[in-house]
Protein backbone atom coordinates (compact mmCIF):
# COMPACT_ATOMS: atom_id res chain seq x y z
CA UNK A 1 0.00 0.00 0.00
CA UNK A 2 1.08 3.56 -1.02
CA UNK A 3 2.29 5.40 2.24
CA UNK A 4 0.33 8.70 2.67
CA UNK A 5 3.44 10.74 1.63
CA UNK A 6 2.58 9.58 -2.16
CA UNK A 7 -1.18 9.77 -1.59
CA UNK A 8 -0.35 13.51 -1.27
CA UNK A 9 1.53 13.92 -4.09
CA UNK A 10 -1.37 11.81 -6.20
CA UNK A 11 -4.08 14.10 -4.87
CA UNK A 12 -3.21 17.06 -4.19
CA UNK A 13 -1.73 18.13 -7.67
CA UNK A 14 -2.25 21.53 -8.97
CA UNK A 15 -1.69 23.57 -11.69
CA UNK A 16 -2.92 26.83 -14.23
CA UNK A 17 -6.12 25.75 -15.28
CA UNK A 18 -5.75 27.31 -18.97
CA UNK A 19 -2.47 25.39 -18.81
CA UNK A 20 -3.89 21.78 -18.30
CA UNK A 21 -7.69 21.44 -18.82
CA UNK A 22 -8.85 19.25 -21.16
CA UNK A 23 -8.33 19.69 -25.17
CA UNK A 24 -10.82 19.91 -27.27
CA UNK A 25 -8.83 18.23 -29.84
CA UNK A 26 -5.98 16.46 -28.95
CA UNK A 27 -5.57 14.40 -31.49
CA UNK A 28 -3.15 15.99 -33.51
CA UNK A 29 -0.01 17.15 -30.95
CA UNK A 30 2.94 19.15 -31.79
CA UNK A 31 5.73 18.78 -29.27
CA UNK A 32 8.21 21.62 -28.09
CA UNK A 33 10.12 20.32 -25.16
CA UNK A 34 11.91 16.99 -24.56
CA UNK A 35 10.75 16.56 -21.37
CA UNK A 36 7.06 16.96 -22.83
CA UNK A 37 7.59 14.05 -25.03
CA UNK A 38 8.99 11.81 -22.72
CA UNK A 39 5.78 12.32 -20.73
CA UNK A 40 3.38 11.70 -23.85
CA UNK A 41 5.47 8.29 -24.28
CA UNK A 42 5.15 7.54 -20.62
CA UNK A 43 1.26 7.84 -20.36
CA UNK A 44 1.61 5.99 -23.82
CA UNK A 45 -0.31 8.74 -25.63
CA UNK A 46 2.90 8.83 -28.77
CA UNK A 47 0.47 7.90 -31.25
CA UNK A 48 -0.99 11.34 -31.00
CA UNK A 49 2.51 12.74 -31.80
CA UNK A 50 2.87 14.24 -35.12
CA UNK A 51 5.76 16.75 -35.05
CA UNK A 52 8.74 16.88 -32.21
CA UNK A 53 11.71 19.48 -31.27
CA UNK A 54 15.52 18.62 -31.84
CA UNK A 55 15.62 18.52 -27.77
CA UNK A 56 13.06 15.29 -27.95
CA UNK A 57 15.92 12.55 -28.57
CA UNK A 58 13.51 10.23 -26.14
CA UNK A 59 13.17 7.38 -26.86
CA UNK A 60 14.37 6.78 -29.80
CA UNK A 61 11.32 7.13 -31.76
CA UNK A 62 10.80 10.36 -30.98
CA UNK A 63 13.63 11.50 -32.92
CA UNK A 64 11.64 9.85 -36.24
CA UNK A 65 9.11 13.05 -36.22
CA UNK A 66 9.13 15.92 -38.21
CA UNK A 67 11.04 18.34 -36.24
CA UNK A 68 10.19 21.84 -35.28
CA UNK A 69 13.52 23.17 -34.82
CA UNK A 70 14.58 24.11 -31.09
CA UNK A 71 12.30 24.58 -28.43
CA UNK A 72 12.74 28.37 -27.32
CA UNK A 73 13.58 28.90 -31.27
CA UNK A 74 10.26 28.31 -32.85
CA UNK A 75 8.59 28.93 -36.25
CA UNK A 76 4.91 29.72 -36.88
CA UNK A 77 4.96 29.12 -39.86
CA UNK A 78 6.52 25.57 -39.47
CA UNK A 79 4.53 24.52 -36.95
CA UNK A 80 1.19 25.66 -38.69
CA UNK A 81 2.38 23.72 -42.10
CA UNK A 82 2.20 20.03 -40.31
CA UNK A 83 -1.67 21.42 -39.54
CA UNK A 84 -1.65 20.18 -35.50
CA UNK A 85 -4.76 20.43 -33.65
CA UNK A 86 -2.90 20.98 -30.06
CA UNK A 87 0.83 22.67 -29.36
CA UNK A 88 2.16 20.92 -26.04
CA UNK A 89 5.28 22.91 -25.00
CA UNK A 90 7.65 22.77 -22.04
CA UNK A 91 7.02 26.51 -20.01
CA UNK A 92 9.75 28.20 -22.07
CA UNK A 93 8.93 27.28 -25.52
CA UNK A 94 9.52 30.36 -27.62
CA UNK A 95 10.21 33.21 -29.07
CA UNK A 96 7.21 35.06 -27.24
CA UNK A 97 6.49 36.51 -30.98
CA UNK A 98 5.88 33.38 -32.39
CA UNK A 99 3.75 31.79 -29.53
CA UNK A 100 1.21 35.32 -30.30
CA UNK A 101 1.01 34.28 -34.15
CA UNK A 102 0.05 31.14 -33.21
CA UNK A 103 -2.42 32.12 -29.99
CA UNK A 104 -3.47 34.62 -33.17
CA UNK A 105 -4.54 31.58 -35.58
CA UNK A 106 -6.57 30.00 -32.90
CA UNK A 107 -4.25 27.61 -32.84
CA UNK A 108 -4.45 25.75 -29.15
CA UNK A 109 -1.07 25.88 -27.20
CA UNK A 110 0.19 25.57 -23.83
CA UNK A 111 2.70 25.51 -21.87
CA UNK A 112 3.01 23.09 -19.14
CA UNK A 113 4.23 24.67 -15.96
CA UNK A 114 7.26 22.97 -14.44
CA UNK A 115 9.16 23.16 -11.24
CA UNK A 116 12.29 21.41 -9.79
CA UNK A 117 11.09 19.58 -7.24
CA UNK A 118 9.96 15.81 -7.28
CA UNK A 119 6.25 16.80 -6.89
CA UNK A 120 6.94 18.93 -10.01
CA UNK A 121 7.40 16.08 -12.25
CA UNK A 122 4.79 14.50 -11.36
CA UNK A 123 2.32 17.79 -11.98
CA UNK A 124 4.07 17.83 -15.25
CA UNK A 125 3.16 14.49 -16.00
CA UNK A 126 -0.53 15.15 -14.24
CA UNK A 127 -0.98 18.04 -16.37
CA UNK A 128 -0.64 16.91 -19.68
CA UNK A 129 -2.39 13.49 -19.02
CA UNK A 130 -4.93 16.10 -18.24
CA UNK A 131 -4.77 17.66 -21.24
CA UNK A 132 -5.30 14.49 -23.05
CA UNK A 133 -8.36 13.33 -20.55
CA UNK A 134 -6.45 11.18 -19.35
CA UNK A 135 -5.91 12.04 -15.55
CA UNK A 136 -7.38 8.55 -13.94
CA UNK A 137 -5.25 6.60 -16.20
CA UNK A 138 -2.06 8.98 -15.67
CA UNK A 139 -3.07 8.49 -11.58
CA UNK A 140 -2.51 4.94 -11.42
CA UNK A 141 0.00 5.23 -14.10
CA UNK A 142 2.47 7.21 -11.67
CA UNK A 143 1.40 4.61 -8.46
CA UNK A 144 1.78 1.76 -10.37
CA UNK A 145 5.32 2.97 -12.14
CA UNK A 146 7.08 5.73 -10.22
CA UNK A 147 5.94 5.65 -6.66
CA UNK A 148 8.42 3.27 -5.29
CA UNK A 149 10.76 5.82 -6.70
CA UNK A 150 9.37 8.57 -5.41
CA UNK A 151 9.61 6.87 -1.95
CA UNK A 152 13.24 5.60 -2.27
CA UNK A 153 13.82 9.28 -3.45
CA UNK A 154 12.17 11.09 0.06
CA UNK A 155 13.59 8.57 2.16
CA UNK A 156 16.90 8.97 1.29
CA UNK A 157 16.21 12.93 1.27
CA UNK A 158 14.91 12.15 5.13
CA UNK A 159 18.15 9.75 5.95
CA UNK A 160 20.55 12.77 4.74
CA UNK A 161 21.83 9.96 2.79
CA UNK A 162 23.86 11.68 0.21
CA UNK A 163 27.54 12.96 1.00
CA UNK A 164 29.78 15.51 -1.05
CA UNK A 165 29.41 18.29 -2.86
CA UNK A 166 28.68 18.44 -6.54
CA UNK A 167 28.84 21.10 -9.46
CA UNK A 168 26.49 20.66 -12.62
CA UNK A 169 28.44 21.57 -16.01
CA UNK A 170 25.66 22.74 -18.80
CA UNK A 171 28.12 23.31 -20.74
CA UNK A 172 32.23 24.75 -21.81
CA UNK A 173 32.26 27.93 -24.13
CA UNK A 174 35.17 29.71 -24.31
CA UNK A 175 36.89 28.18 -21.96
CA UNK A 176 34.59 28.16 -19.47
CA UNK A 177 32.11 25.74 -17.61
CA UNK A 178 28.60 27.07 -17.71
CA UNK A 179 27.78 26.07 -14.20
CA UNK A 180 24.45 25.62 -12.23
CA UNK A 181 23.58 28.76 -9.97
CA UNK A 182 20.31 28.70 -7.72
CA UNK A 183 16.90 29.20 -9.57
CA UNK A 184 18.33 26.22 -11.91
CA UNK A 185 17.02 22.85 -12.97
CA UNK A 186 20.82 21.48 -11.98
CA UNK A 187 20.52 22.82 -8.54
CA UNK A 188 16.52 22.05 -7.91
CA UNK A 189 17.99 18.26 -9.26
CA UNK A 190 20.45 18.76 -6.03
CA UNK A 191 18.18 19.66 -3.77
CA UNK A 192 15.79 17.12 -4.47
CA UNK A 193 18.44 14.40 -3.55
CA UNK A 194 19.64 16.42 -0.61
CA UNK A 195 22.98 16.83 -2.07
CA UNK A 196 25.33 20.32 -1.73
CA UNK A 197 25.74 22.48 -4.74
CA UNK A 198 28.89 24.34 -4.77
CA UNK A 199 27.57 27.71 -6.63
CA UNK A 200 24.38 27.95 -4.59
CA UNK A 201 25.77 31.36 -3.97
CA UNK A 202 25.57 32.39 -7.62
CA UNK A 203 22.02 32.84 -9.49
CA UNK A 204 21.12 31.12 -12.71
CA UNK A 205 23.77 29.70 -15.25
CA UNK A 206 26.67 31.42 -14.71
CA UNK A 207 29.97 30.82 -16.30
CA UNK A 208 32.93 30.18 -14.32
CA UNK A 209 36.54 29.42 -14.41
CA UNK A 210 37.63 25.91 -14.23
CA UNK A 211 40.25 27.27 -11.71
CA UNK A 212 37.26 28.39 -9.41
CA UNK A 213 35.71 24.64 -9.59
CA UNK A 214 39.12 23.48 -8.25
CA UNK A 215 38.82 25.77 -5.47
CA UNK A 216 36.13 24.74 -4.51
CA UNK A 217 37.17 20.99 -4.54
CA UNK A 218 34.00 19.18 -5.28
CA UNK A 219 33.36 15.15 -5.07
CA UNK A 220 31.68 15.06 -7.84
CA UNK A 221 31.03 17.08 -11.27
CA UNK A 222 28.13 15.76 -12.95
CA UNK A 223 28.41 17.29 -17.05
CA UNK A 224 24.87 17.60 -19.37
CA UNK A 225 26.06 15.01 -22.55
CA UNK A 226 24.55 16.33 -25.42
CA UNK A 227 23.84 13.26 -28.66
CA UNK A 228 25.63 15.97 -30.56
CA UNK A 229 29.40 16.43 -27.92
CA UNK A 230 29.65 12.71 -27.39
CA UNK A 231 32.26 12.91 -24.81
CA UNK A 232 33.75 16.87 -25.85
CA UNK A 233 33.06 18.57 -23.00
CA UNK A 234 34.22 16.01 -20.46
CA UNK A 235 37.14 15.39 -21.75
CA UNK A 236 38.05 19.09 -21.61
CA UNK A 237 36.87 18.95 -18.13
CA UNK A 238 39.13 15.76 -17.09
CA UNK A 239 42.26 17.27 -19.31
CA UNK A 240 42.15 20.30 -17.25
CA UNK A 241 45.44 20.80 -14.53
CA UNK A 242 43.29 22.16 -12.18
CA UNK A 243 40.31 19.78 -12.36
CA UNK A 244 43.06 16.99 -12.25
CA UNK A 245 43.22 17.42 -8.39
CA UNK A 246 39.82 17.81 -7.38
CA UNK A 247 38.52 14.68 -5.56
CA UNK A 248 36.11 14.20 -7.88
CA UNK A 249 38.78 13.54 -10.51
CA UNK A 250 41.21 11.84 -8.16
CA UNK A 251 37.97 9.28 -7.63
CA UNK A 252 36.78 9.20 -11.22
CA UNK A 253 33.84 10.60 -9.91
CA UNK A 254 33.59 13.16 -13.48
CA UNK A 255 30.04 12.04 -14.51
CA UNK A 256 28.38 12.46 -18.09
CA UNK A 257 24.58 12.66 -17.89
CA UNK A 258 22.71 12.94 -20.37
CA UNK A 259 21.09 16.60 -20.09
CA UNK A 260 17.53 16.05 -20.76
CA UNK A 261 17.45 12.67 -18.66
CA UNK A 262 19.21 14.98 -15.90
CA UNK A 263 17.78 18.74 -16.39
CA UNK A 264 14.22 17.57 -18.08
CA UNK A 265 12.17 16.69 -14.76
CA UNK A 266 10.16 14.29 -16.60
CA UNK A 267 10.46 10.56 -15.47
CA UNK A 268 13.72 9.93 -16.29
CA UNK A 269 14.67 12.41 -14.29
CA UNK A 270 13.69 10.21 -11.46
CA UNK A 271 16.31 7.48 -12.03
CA UNK A 272 18.83 10.13 -12.22
CA UNK A 273 17.94 11.23 -8.63
CA UNK A 274 18.53 7.58 -7.39
CA UNK A 275 21.69 7.52 -9.61
CA UNK A 276 23.20 9.94 -7.75
CA UNK A 277 22.01 9.50 -4.25
CA UNK A 278 23.71 5.42 -4.98
CA UNK A 279 26.55 7.06 -5.70
CA UNK A 280 26.91 9.71 -2.95
CA UNK A 281 25.95 7.60 -0.32
CA UNK A 282 27.83 5.84 2.49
Amino acid sequence: MAHYWLYFLLGAWCFPALSCDPAKDASRIAVAGGSITEILYFLGEESRIIATDSTSTYPAGARLFPSIGYVRGLSAEGILSLKPSLILGEHDMGPEIVIKQIENVSVDIRRIPEAHTTKGITDKIFCVASVLGKSEEARTLVSESLGHKLELLKNAVDRSSINGKFVIILSIRDGSPIVAGRRTSGDGLLRMVGAANIFSDIDGWKPVSLESIAASNPDFIVVAGRSNDPGRTIEIVKQNAAIKITEAAKRNQILVIDGMALLGFGPRTLNIGLDLISLASD
